[in-house]
């Protein structure tokens, strides 16, 4: 397909979806507060997030093969914006458990139908620099979800004045990202694959079998879980500190700032420097960078340091992307993607809940160990493959 109407029109999506729900999910932290719950608490439902998209990830990617993945990324927008609406007039601990869970699963629908879309039709030599536009976009609504629920949320010193009001801004934003769909995204799967073959492509120890799979997934689980934990954490972070919701949703929005930063000249940074050199140099640096975000004295300095952060961290999940699609098959790639996915969910389950347990004990401040600790424990298998 020589026409790019389908990337333009994933970008504009994975903009609006990722804005939807990087706004959600802080707030979805500030609410559980509200209702005095606990640090592990939020890091439970952060878990909980994580859980249901864990268990649909690897049959996701042979029903994407059959069925097409832009129907995938429509039917988790819509999903999106059913979510957040029903968090928005949401009021118990108990309805929250299901619409978090139907909020991951959404949001998983959209990034495996994205991410699949952009792995079958990207030049096999272009992957660096069209997961990096498709990054940058993800970024961009990182940005901006944490800046439009700051403002509409309001500040009322530590806490939000109005979660419900950031709820609903979020479900509209989603809606926003539905229109395109009907009228540009392709909804035939990009490789005519009968439901048999698609199966017998899609072999899970045949596909974890080759060469730097592992290690590409288990490098991906760590930055993609350090960033998820940064979400969920920082709230409470702030409120340990004293710092402002405002300023926390600021701190957040230039995380994703510095993330585009890092992504939009991604293909470029990677001829210059080499593949794993960067990949490496970018995890080690997000290491230093929490740790150092422990020290934080006021929202200025953790700010800084985030920004730092982001910069770095914004390079892992393009170039793991790349990894995994480049040693993949046409046929396989979709379900290579899905069990990429896989593993960032089982992280994002298991994290959080860890963290808030770490939390709880030691204070939000030890969460940032423990994931500078994760994060660098993936420099020897790297440096082994890149031998």
């Amino acid at each position: 397909m020589q026409s790019k109407s389908w990337m333009v029109t994933a970008l504009f999506n994975s903009v609006a979806i990722q804005a939807s729900t990087y706004l959600a999910r802080p707030m979805i932290s500030y609410k559980l507060l509200e209702l005095h719950s606990s640090s592990f608490t939020v890091g439970a439902f952060g878990a909980l997030y994580a859980l249901f998209p864990l268990i649909l990830a690897i049959p996701l990617g042979r029903w994407i093969n059959q069925l097409g993945e832009g129907r995938f990324i429509a039917i988790g927008t819509s999903a999106i914006v059913l979510s957040t609406w029903l968090l928005g007039i949401s009021q118990s601990r108990i309805a929250m458990v299901f619409l978090v869970a139907s909020l991951g699963t959404a949001q998983l629908l959209c990034m495996a139908g994205a991410q699949a879309l952009f792995a079958n039709r990207t030049p096999r030599g272009s992957y660096e620099n069209y997961f990096g536009y498709y990054t940058f976009s993800a970024a961009l609504g990182q940005l901006v979800g944490p800046l439009i629920g700051a403002s509409v949320s309001g500040s009322g010193g530590i806490l939000p004045k109005s979660t419900s009001h950031a709820f609903f801004a979020s479900a509209l934003i989603a809606s926003l990202g539905i229109i395109p769909l009907l009228i540009k995204m392709p909804m035939r799967p990009t490789f005519d694959l009968s439901a048999k073959s698609s199966r017998e492509s899609a072999s899970l120890i045949r596909l974890l079998s080759n060469p730097g799979m592992l290690t590409a997934m288990f490098a991906s689980l760590a930055v993609s879980s350090t960033v998820d934990v940064l979400v969920v954490f920082l709230p409470v972070f702030g409120k340990e500190k004293g710092f402002t919701s405002g300023a926390i949703g600021i701190i957040l929005a230039l995380r994703a700032a510095s993330s585009m930063l890092s992504r939009v000249n991604l293909g470029k940074l990677t001829k210059v420097v080499g593949y794993y050199k960067l990949l490496i140099g970018s995890i080690i640096a997000s290491s230093f960078a929490c740790i150092l975000a422990i020290f934080s004295t006021s929202p200025v300095m953790l700010g800084a340091i985030i920004l730092f952060a982001g910069f770095s961290l914004g390079m892992g999940q393009p170039m793991t992307m790349a990894w995994v699609s480049r040693i993949s098959r046409d046929d396989e790639r979709s379900f290579a993607i899905s069990i990429r996915l896989a593993g960032n969910r089982l992280g994002q389950f298991l994290l959080p809940a860890l963290a808030g347990l770490i939390s709880g004990i030691f204070g939000a401040g030890a969460v940032f160990v423990a994931l500078a600790l994760l994060m660098s424990s993936t420099t020897p298998a790297i440096l082994k493959k890149a031998k």
